[in-house]
């Protein structure tokens, strides 16, 4: 067997000063109304954002989720700015309609618990309406959630053996550990066969996945009562949550519509939205999106940096949508978005208008 190389991960004194920077300039946008002014042009009518797990402590989760507090200054914030927070439904018929108000649309993906327990009480404070997108796997308590076995593995050890990746991680410290989190994170957002990969690990290290799943997501029942609630609607998210664009058509098709088949058993009505596993590996042009459009689903999100104009509903299965999470600072980060500054950023002052995977993370 090949040595595993050690390494000590660190964000880095540069690493460190580059978030802070990105902070304090997120907050200079918004606090000189700069962001407001980019959002003249790239705000468009509305804005979807995403969020997944909450939490009340980001570091100690090694910096995953969102701060539950920063969802509150956000739901505030937009409605101080007379935005509406609406549905995805009433979201695409205000944007047929130049006379609608400006609005917001909310989406958590994966079903992770904290959606009922912290975020829905902000929510319903607000009166502000979700969608919930849930893949099977993570009810059936299959889901290859690589992702939470990762966190885990740094997380509960202070040396991390990975052998596919040839490394041996030491991680004293939680600095290490969340820095040691994001390169074997961006190992396998490298290539999603890597998470395959992954199972001998966890097993070395007595990680159990469907524990974790059991732990941070909903199961069958807390799902239907999220799905009776007024505020809250559940959406389709694939069956397996793979990168569906490293997948043949058919697998495409069969992981898709049996997690839109089976919801609609589950809950009993019609399931009409659906949201790409990790976004831009999940779409290779517009394969996936006809197929979702064959489907009959009314829409489909992606995670491609933008918001919302009424060209895309030429094109509403490859809706753009704002990522909320920052755990520098979530509202100043999600504000930015929501006045299109990193759609701003990403075409260099050019077009607007997001359609496809583009930005996509």
């Amino acid at each position: 067997m090949t040595p595993l190389q050690t390494v000590i991960p660190r964000t880095g004194l540069f690493g460190r000063a580059k978030r802070r920077i990105k902070t304090l300039g997120l907050r200079g946008l918004r606090a000189t109304g700069a962001s407001a002014l980019i959002g003249r042009i790239y705000g468009g009518r509305g804005v979807i954002l995403m969020f997944h797990d909450f939490t009340r402590d980001p570091h100690a989760n090694l910096d995953q989720g969102c701060h539950i507090e920063d969802l509150d200054r956000i739901l505030d914030r937009l409605r101080r700015r007379g935005r509406d927070i609406v549905t995805l439904d009433e979201a695409m018929a205000r944007l047929a309609d130049p006379r609608a108000r400006p609005f917001a649309v909310l989406t958590f993906d994966d079903g992770y618990r904290s959606n009922r327990d912290l975020a829905l009480p902000v929510l319903e404070r607000h009166e502000a309406p979700a969608t919930i997108y849930v893949p099977t796997g993570a009810v059936t308590r299959t889901l290859n959630a690589w992702w939470l076995g990762l966190r885990q593995l740094f997380l509960d050890y202070d040396t991390v053996d990975i052998a596919p990746m040839g490394l041996r991680f030491l991680c004293p410290d939680f600095d290490s550990k969340i820095a040691g989190l994001r390169r074997a994170t961006a190992w396998v957002w490298e290539d999603f066969r890597r998470e395959e990969q992954l199972r001998d690990t966890f097993s070395a290290h007595g990680i159990s996945l469907p524990d974790l799943v059991d732990r941070h997501l909903i199961g069958e029942a807390g799902m239907i009562e999220l799905d009776r609630h007024p505020l809250i609607e559940i959406g389709a998210h694939t069956t397996t949550h793979r990168a569906l664009a490293r997948l043949a058509p058919d697998e495409v098709r069969r992981d898709i519509a049996d997690n839109k088949a089976w919801l609609e058993e589950k809950l009993g009505r019609e399931v009409p939205h659906f949201a790409y596993p990790y976004g831009a590996p999940s779409i290779s042009g517009t394969r996936e999106a006809e197929i979702v459009r064959g489907l009959g689903f009314r829409t489909g999100v992606t995670t491609t940096e933008g918001c919302l104009f009424p060209n895309h509903l030429s094109t509403p299965f490859l809706l753009p949508r704002q990522n909320a999470e920052y755990t520098e600072d979530g509202a100043a980060y999600a504000a930015c978005g929501i006045d299109g500054v990193f759609r701003a950023l990403a075409t260099r002052g050019g077009n607007p208008v997001a359609v496809g995977a583009g930005a996509g993370a």
